[in-house]
């Protein structure tokens, strides 16, 4: 079964439920690191070229239309003259710039505007997602939002009530092919619920970013070099880990035996156990929210002894997942539960500190009855782009994403045969030999403990070759995407499939083109990254992905914010992890949430409630 098969059958679960900027950077050219720059599958793409209708781009003498040219194909090429969009960005501490350059002035943006005729400018820069959701919401009380914005699920439903968002739908009609077959996969993948979050008044006003399925799975990580010295085996059920616990803090009594944050981040841990979860799931025909239900109560009384007999953190309620995560860094930590990409961040800075430490990837715990299960947010939920009314192109958002996908996809064979044989369209750019960085060394020695240093690296693309994934001085995978920043989902999928297959059975020709980029990425910064994904995270998300033993379940709920999230989730939220972070701490006894359950219920809990299920009675 195909991974796109695969992710079919989970969610059908949930819905029957070179230019390079003048004094910014250096160029490839410059690098210290002028070694030979190889492809890893020459071959493959020598006959992928030949193979393949492709030539350079096109020139941009083709027919102007409302001052956007296209070529004689009637493919987008660039504004003539150049506009201008306004957006805003989060930029954290992890990420980097090369010398003089930042979010706004870098080679990509400056690439963008003299090739495409676009040119971003920044609203304002935030440090985290928190700070970033406030100034949003300032700007729209001062009605002075960009023209492109990011916002949360609740502020699209929000925006639009109040007509400062445009309604997409007669601009997808005339967007790109690419872009069009970007949300049919998605669509597809999702069983038809891609859009359900952000439709409003049975319009779509944001734009959801694809991203593999991978990117909202967690999982548990152990020290197995501390379960040898203990002589213990990996915990499969709660009395497991009550005993391992036990024998690790009698060994370790200023250890932490497992990680919260203030946040209760990483507590997924012991609600599995229980089948405790913060989502909405299906019972006696309708949804309810499991933060209300017995099973949470359970899993707090847990949490609460394992609070009360030292294994836990005792100043977590006031850590960030950064701060908390220095305890897993300094080796002092033996099981968190996290998000899979923690071999990059904590987990590599760790190996590095402790070259004898040794960690894996594990499933989740069982309750002694038998009792697993975890339910996930829907990937596509997680972030979107959205146009304002303020905004003069907003086509221009859908021209610059097709532009960028059909850039960083150019070398997969099979999606440029479907655009030429179904949608009638030939890649303007040409297959392109995947060149290695020049300064990988380098930079791995200058940033040791950063997973999948790419932001930094240089490359010596031809200048007719560069685009969207082949940039010289630019990181430009989707993340770092200004606008709609997002993967081809069952491409995604795949590739993390041909890692795992290259590192179990040693032959590198299964590697995608980003497979590729990103098993050589990983290894190069530390091999335990490829080593702990492939035998531990990826099997384990195959397998429930496949939907074995019933233990994954989507968020029952994919629908817009209702009028009363809107109005109260941020309280109810907010009450809720001070209740349970009280009830952790022994500062509130456990009756505490049956206090909290009916709070919930009176404070709009029982609206919302009733608003979601009206939703799925509707969509079932």
């Amino acid at each position: 079964m195909t991974k796109r098969k695969i992710l079919a059958v989970i969610m059908c679960l949930a819905l029957t439920v070179s230019a390079a900027l003048s004094g910014c950077g250096q160029t490839a050219s410059q690098s210290s690191s002028q070694s030979q720059s190889n492809s890893s599958s020459t071959a493959s793409i020598e006959s992928q070229a030949e193979s393949s209708e492709v030539g350079s781009q096109p020139e941009t003498d083709g027919t102007l239309e409302n001052g956007i040219v296209f070529d004689d194909q009637g493919r987008f090429v660039k504004y003539d003259p150049p506009i201008t969009l306004t957006t805003h960005a989060v930029v954290g501490a992890n990420d980097m710039f090369h010398d003089g350059c930042d979010i706004e002035n870098n080679g990509w943006t400056q690439w963008l505007k003299e090739n495409l005729g676009i040119e971003w400018k920044m609203k304002w820069v935030s440090a985290d997602s928190e700070s970033n959701s406030q100034k949003l919401d300032l700007a729209f009380a001062s009605d002075d939002l960009p023209d492109v914005i990011k916002p949360g699920v609740g502020q699209v439903a929000k925006y639009a009530q109040a007509g400062k968002l445009v309604a997409m739908d007669d601009l997808l009609e005339n967007a790109p092919p690419i872009v069009k077959y970007y949300i049919e996969d998605a669509e597809t993948l999702s069983q038809g619920a891609f859009w359900k979050p952000f439709i409003v008044n049975g319009k779509k006003y944001s734009m959801p970013s694809g991203t593999d399925s991978l990117s909202f799975w967690t999982i548990n990580f152990i020290r197995t070099d501390i379960l040898k010295e203990l002589n213990k085996s990996e915990p499969k059920t709660i009395s497991d880990l009550d005993d391992l616990f036990a024998a690790y803090h009698e060994k370790y009594p200023n250890g932490r035996a497992m990680m919260l944050d203030k946040d209760l981040n990483g507590w997924e841990l012991i609600l599995t156990a229980y089948g405790a979860n913060t989502a909405w799931t299906e019972k006696d025909g309708g949804l309810v929210y499991g933060a209300i239900q017995p099973e949470m109560r359970s899993a707090l009384e847990k949490l609460a002894e394992y609070y009360s007999k030292g294994y836990i953190d005792p100043e977590f309620v006031v850590k960030d997942s950064g701060k908390a995560n220095e305890d897993v860094i300094a080796g002092n930590a033996l099981m968190f539960n996290g998000a899979w990409h923690s071999i990059a961040n904590p987990l590599t800075p760790m190996w590095n500190a402790l070259p004898d430490s040794s960690t894996a990837a594990i499933p989740f715990i069982s309750g002694d009855d038998g009792t697993c299960s975890v339910v996930k947010d829907t990937w596509w939920t997680a972030d979107n782009t959205a146009i304002t009314t303020s905004c003069e192109h907003p086509e221009a958002l859908f021209y610059v994403f097709g532009d960028n996908l059909e850039s960083y996809y150019r070398n997969e064979t099979e999606l440029r045969e479907t655009l030429k044989n179904e949608y009638n369209y030939e890649f303007k750019y040409p297959v392109t030999e995947v060149r290695n960085p020049l300064n990988t060394e380098e930079i791995a020695e200058k940033y040791p403990n950063i997973g999948q240093p790419r932001q930094l690296y240089l490359y010596d693309y031809p200048e007719e070759e560069e685009g969207c994934g082949f940039m010289n001085d630019y990181y430009t995978e989707q993340g770092r995407w200004l606008g709609c920043g997002a993967k081809i989902v069952s491409i995604g999928n795949a590739d993390f499939g041909t890692m795992a297959e290259a590192y179990n059975t040693g032959d590198r020709s299964v590697l995608s083109t980003d497979g590729g980029k990103m098993f050589d990425e990983w290894n190069s910064t530390h091999p335990n990254m490829v080593k702990t994904f492939a035998e531990g995270i990826y099997p384990y998300w195959d397998k429930l992905m496949s939907g074995e033993g019933g233990v994954l379940k989507a968020n029952g709920y994919a629908g817009a914010s209702t009028d009363t999230m809107v109005e109260k989730q941020t309280y109810l939220h907010k009450l809720e992890i001070e209740t349970f972070a009280q009830i952790i701490m022994g500062t509130q006894p456990i009756t505490a949430f049956d206090e909290f359950v009916t709070n919930w219920s009176a404070n709009g809990g029982e609206d919302i409630t009733k608003e979601v299920n009206d939703w799925y009675n509707s969509n079932k």
